[in-house]
């Protein structure tokens, strides 16, 4: 079962200090507690959208760094070869240069990172349903 799958902690860096996200617990409804976790929803939702939010920042910038690191590494190979490679051979030349290779090495890094965050906000607000229709019904049967 899903359940039983361990390997659902994540840990992120934000604003220097490193934070673990045990994805099981923080999803989990605890029916008992429901109104105290309906209050605290809002801000615990808020506080995941803001690391979200600061790596989908981080993944667009190393997006550009790479481009940049393509961009530099295929104007060298174009420009400093004599005679002059065609265009299929820079291409595949500025893909394979070492800094090219590293930024993306980490854009992909930084990408899986931030679908991960994403997907955790997105399952954050099915819970949040849940808790009102739940509540709802609490109410109703009292």
């Amino acid at each position: 079962m899903i359940k039983d799958v361990k390997q659902d902690v994540i840990k992120v860096k934000y604003k220097g200090e490193y934070i673990t996200i045990e994805v099981t617990k923080e999803l989990s409804i605890i029916v008992p507690q429901i109104n105290g976790e309906l209050k605290s929803s809002p801000s615990n939702y808020a506080f995941l959208c803001l690391i979200r939010d600061e790596y989908i920042y981080k993944r667009d910038m190393l997006e550009k760094e790479k481009d940049i690191a393509y961009a530099e590494a295929w104007v060298y190979y174009k420009e400093s070869s004599t005679p002059p490679l065609v265009n299929d051979m820079v291409d595949k030349k500025a893909m394979l240069s070492k800094n090219f290779v590293t930024k993306q090495e980490k854009y992909i890094k930084a990408v899986y990172k931030a679908n991960q965050l994403i997907s955790i906000c997105k399952a954050y607000e099915s819970r949040e349903k849940l808790l009102q229709t739940l509540s709802s019904n609490i109410r109703k049967t009292q």
